[in-house]
């Protein structure tokens, strides 16, 4: 992926169970993808290793589908935090086929910090936030309603 825009991207093979009847890759696979990228992503940036440690629940998914993948392709799934806000952040996504770089799904998501222990939205913590930055390499908080107390 030449695009310069995600600092982290994973490939992937599609492999026979990916694909449906229409004989490309079923829409709902590439949500698949683009969880199992998110996941890493939000593992190597934050530095966490256990599936306990997860503190983020999905909250909304918009996906955008530009041009169908087959059997055996090579795909690039890149991903990257868009925005920080008081207790959610935002993540984009885009596949693109390896070979010739053409654009084959955009996904976006949000995601809410959320505490297991409660069941509830939590803020987001001031280290999560600079850990989110620092790997990005500039800020991405937005001041919303909620959260005017943010410097």
């Amino acid at each position: 992926m030449s695009d310069t825009r995600f600092k982290f991207t994973r490939p992937i093979v599609v492999v026979f169970r990916d694909v449906d009847g229409m004989r490309h890759v079923n829409h709902a696979q590439y949500l698949t993808y683009c969880e199992s990228v998110r996941n890493e992503y939000w593992m190597e940036m934050t530095g966490i290793t256990r599936v306990e440690e997860f503190d983020f629940v999905l909250a909304e998914l918009t996906a955008r589908y530009h041009a169908p993948a087959h059997l055996r392709d090579h795909l690039t799934v890149g991903c990257r935090v868009t925005e920080l806000r008081r207790s959610s952040f935002l993540i984009e996504h885009e596949i693109r086929d390896a070979k010739t770089g053409t654009l084959i799904a955009e996904v976006h998501s949000a995601q809410v910090m959320f505490d297991t222990l409660t069941g509830k939205s939590v803020p987001m913590t001031d280290q999560r936030r600079m850990q989110i930055e620092a790997y990005e390499g500039r800020p991405l908080t937005v001041l919303t309603s909620k959260s005017r107390t943010l410097s």
